[in-house]
């Protein structure tokens, strides 16, 4: 015989379980039909000196980002609060649209245009967006400002700033934190 808390406690969970997979469910996400046109606006908006790869590599990195985003997920502490912030709605909610604005504003499509056109369509779609500043994280002002938000706070970018494989989010350790990080070879250098 089952008990009445068990059946309670199942129906709880159904409910919640229920509640998360609606949310997730209503999540739109970029998928592989997009990858091609992200990966085209990285070549767009990212520094040339990452070369392709780099620029692979970064919108890669943005697009598991957004993938592994939750929102409602706890994040940090604010400094100096005891309370846990919850993350925002994925910025991700208007990405979708906003590419096919990018094929609309570069005549049709962007990821075949040339890369002064695809230039000109992004810099009138931030300009549209209303977005006149990077923001701090990636917030779904528009796809290219956050693309490129998500690269310039990532280790590579901060390593191509200081010419040094620095590492920013690894350890070294302590038998080398007396030594400079090494240099990094520029593109074009001989090797």
């Amino acid at each position: 015989m089952v008990r009445r808390r068990t059946v309670l406690h199942i129906l709880s969970s159904l409910i919640a379980w229920g509640t998360v997979s609606r949310k997730i469910a209503a999540q739109p996400a970029l998928d592989d039909e997009h990858t091609a046109r992200v990966r085209a606006l990285g070549g767009a908006v990212l520094p040339r000196e990452i070369g392709a790869d780099g620029c692979t590599r970064a919108v890669d990195q943005f697009m598991n980002w957004l993938r592994d985003y939750r929102p409602g997920a706890e994040a940090d502490h604010e400094y100096g609060g005891s309370k846990l912030s919850r993350l925002p709605p994925s910025p991700a909610d208007h990405y979708a649209s906003q590419l096919d604005d990018l094929d609309r504003r570069s005549g049709g499509s962007f990821d075949s245009a040339s890369l002064a056109d695809q230039q000109l369509a992004v810099t009138e779609a931030v300009v549209a967006a209303g977005v006149k500043d990077l923001p701090a994280r990636p917030d779904g002002g528009h796809i290219a400002t956050d693309l490129m938000t998500h690269y310039f706070n990532s280790a590579d970018a901060n390593d191509l700033a200081y010419g040094r494989a620095i590492g920013r989010f690894a350890c070294r350790g302590l038998p080398e934190s007396d030594k400079r990080p090494a240099v990094l070879a520029r593109a074009g250098d001989a090797q």
